[in-house]
């Protein structure tokens, strides 16, 4: 469960996001202004050039009485040069000379990018009630970003440089809706959205101040990140590529329509967003895997693997801890039931339900549901010893979930699933002998570390395992009315406090 208590977070922790931004924001910089060091050679009247030359600037030629535009071709492969067009790339060449210094442009550049980067995420993190991004999750986010932007920077490259088709045409193919697919997948909405914005407003930055591009990559991004809701198998990334680039393209054409643009070089650009739609969802479904690797995140995709009963760790523990493996089952059934009540995670709910109590495996023997007829195997240990050993199976389990690479969002509810309850039966025990004289019995050593559950899906963990537990002691049957029973607490917990 969130914490009711709004602590503001320690300052140290707010200098290191703002040293993440700040690196944000140095590479953003340089990578938008780059430029490829192309400048135009001395050319004469009948000279012939080598490749296309283009304007890199919309300029007017008042001798002319013409503007030549950003791109146009002012020279082509194989002519040659003529007095107008001579004319043309000595004004080009003396703009090229007239360029303000590129420093103090990227020192600007790099502070616009940075107030801006802060300032949404501040407003969002402040206002939007699920946007909490750790420091990793961050780095993950701003690292996304920056991939987009260096692909639509290499394109612009190409384009300037390489291609003579129109700009905007080639920069359909860059697989931008990559961006909101893999956050939605990995993360949450909240994030997606925010990221898709700043990510949309640093390409339109690039592509000089483009509102088209800015609308393209922001809307394609939250329709990405729309469709790849609840993403439990990889055929659902295929289709949000699919089904956004259908859809973008449906927007692109009703743009051309208002703004009464030639519809000439449509066929291309809707042509472009659908291999652009394809390819963003191959993308993501190939980097999703190294992104729970490397940043520890447990996408649906992962769940379900997790969720298959033939895993070495369930199958382990089936043979090993019988009873501790029906109980986590029972436990997945109710915590899945109770998720789907209340509008929280279901499946998430059930795949941790599974492993919380795997840290069992060690000493199976010791946990009351393994126990072999009426052989108890605490009779002849002290209660503190005990409790150790029960206490110790959270340790134990979230050092398993490591070692299995479980992810994250299991670790956290295997370590949160008792929160910081007492082992009553055991700190009983110890209080019946209990010398005040000799010794004194301290409570915190038979309480688990805790913390209290941080999310709705560990809090339904560590209450369907109560209820669990409790209906095997008293030997009542579990399905039907217990299920109802435990989605009426939760309900009362998460949704009316």
């Amino acid at each position: 469960m969130p914490n009711s208590n709004k602590e503001k977070p320690p300052s140290h922790q707010k200098y290191r996001t703002l040293f993440i931004f700040f690196i944000l924001s140095a590479i953003l910089s340089f990578v938008i202004s780059y430029k490829a060091d192309l400048r135009l050679p001395e050319y004469h009247v009948g000279d012939i050039p080598s490749k296309n030359i283009k304007s890199k600037y919309e300029t007017d030629i008042p001798s002319l009485g013409i503007t030549v535009k950003k791109g146009e071709v002012v020279v082509r492969e194989g002519e040659k040069v003529t007095k107008d067009q001579l004319t043309i790339l000595n004004v080009l060449k003396e703009r090229e000379s007239k360029e303000p210094l590129r420093f103090k442009y990227i020192l600007f550049l790099f502070l616009l990018i940075f107030l801006i980067t802060f300032l949404i995420y501040e407003f969002s993190s402040k206002n939007i009630k699920k946007f909490r991004l750790s420091e990793i999750d961050i780095i993950f986010c701003s690292s996304i970003s920056l991939f987009i932007i260096i692909l639509m920077k290499v394109m612009s490259l190409v384009i300037e440089n390489i291609s003579g088709l129109n700009d905007l045409n080639l920069m359909y193919l860059v697989p931008v809706f990559t961006l909101g697919i893999v956050l939605r997948v990995a993360l949450f909405s909240e994030a997606a959205i925010i990221f898709s914005l700043l990510t949309a407003i640093y390409a339109g930055i690039m592509l000089d101040m483009s509102m088209a591009i800015f609308m393209y990559i922001f809307i394609g991004n939250i329709l990405a990140s729309y469709f790849s809701e609840r993403c439990e198998n990889r055929n659902i990334i295929i289709r949000a590529g699919i089904f956004t680039s259908f859809i973008v393209g449906f927007l692109v054409v009703i743009f051309h329509i208002i703004t009464g643009d030639p519809l000439t070089n449509l066929p291309s650009k809707i042509a472009f967003i659908l291999i652009n739609g394809i390819a963003s969802s191959f993308i993501a479904l190939g980097i999703l895997p190294v992104i729970e690797h490397i940043f520890d995140y447990t996408t649906d995709i992962k769940l379900l693997e997790l969720a298959n009963l033939d895993n070495p760790l369930l199958e382990d523990m089936m043979i090993k801890a019988p009873g501790t493996y029906h109980h986590s089952i029972i436990v997945g059934n109710l915590s899945k039931a109770a998720a789907e009540a209340i509008g929280a995670h279901p499946l998430l709910a059930r795949v941790a339900a599974y492993y919380h109590d795997i840290g069992k495996l060690k000493m199976p023997h010791y946990f009351i549901e393994n126990r072999k007829g009426f052989d108890d195997a605490h009779k002849d240990l002290t209660p503190s010893m005990s409790s150790l050993i029960i206490l110790s199976h959270v340790k134990e389990g979230i050092e398993l979930a490591e070692k299995h690479k479980l992810g994250k969002k299991i670790k956290d509810i295997i370590r949160e699933h008792h929160g910081t309850s007492l082992v009553s039966y055991f700190y009983n025990r110890a209080k019946e002998c209990e010398d005040p004289e000799l010794f004194v019995i301290d409570e915190k050593d038979f309480r688990y570390s805790g913390p209290k559950p941080q999310t709705k899906e560990a809090g339904i963990v560590m209450l369907a395992d109560v209820v669990e537990a409790s209906s095997r002691i008293l030997n009542e049957p579990t399905p039907k009315r217990i299920e109802k029973h435990i989605q009426d607490i939760i309900e009362k917990v998460f949704l009316d406090g």
